[in-house]
């Protein structure tokens, strides 16, 4: 193959001949040996256990291929008709930024929770419809307050794409470069 020597294993399944390349032997390593810094087995309370039981328990489902899709293909070609189509392709926003999780147990137990009770996942949302409903029961805010906080909380809720646009009508340069947050602070400052 490709003018290549390779070790092969010839099987018969399902009524098709199927050939599977391997590795030499030169080619395999004992990973003890070759990596000095390899963790030993740990011991795991009952505690941990029992939680990590839960946790599976709550996000197993019954196995449906036809559930599960590659979003990324689809990205691509969402992007490619876009392309046909004339309009304007936005670069993606970076990944995210690791949080480092401290407590191992505390991240497991509140995985437990929401895995649980589908209803945990709005906190936020209550949070701000509190925020929005104390405004109109302590009265209305000084005008200059509602002025500022108006446009800021208006762009949060947009979307990049949105946020694409609004900054395209306002005729920002650069935007194509922008972040989501940039084009905030951007259309925020204009």
């Amino acid at each position: 193959m490709r003018q290549h020597e390779y070790l092969v294993a010839l099987k018969a399944e399902n009524g098709l001949l199927t050939l599977h390349t391997l590795h030499w032997s030169d080619e395999i390593r004992d990973p003890k040996k070759e990596i000095d810094t390899l963790p030993g087995k740990a011991k795991a309370s009952d505690k941990e256990l029992t939680m990590a039981e839960q946790l599976i328990g709550a996000m197993s489902m019954t196995w449906d291929p036809s559930e599960f899709h590659d979003t990324f293909q689809e990205k691509v070609a969402a992007l490619v008709e876009a392309k046909k189509a004339g309009e304007t392709v936005e670069k993606a926003e970076p990944a995210a930024e690791p949080t480092g999780v401290v407590d191992l147990m505390e991240a497991l137990r509140a995985s437990v929770e929401r895995a649980g009770s589908p209803k945990a996942t709005g906190g936020k949302a209550t949070a701000s419809r509190k925020g929005s409903g104390s405004a109109k029961t302590t009265g209305k805010p000084p005008a200059k307050k509602r002025i500022r906080s108006a446009p800021k909380e208006d762009l949060s809720g947009l979307s990049k794409a949105d946020l694409y646009k609004k900054a395209a009508d306002a005729n920002l340069p650069g935007r194509s470069q922008m972040t989501r947050d940039d084009l905030v602070k951007a259309l925020t400052r204009a």
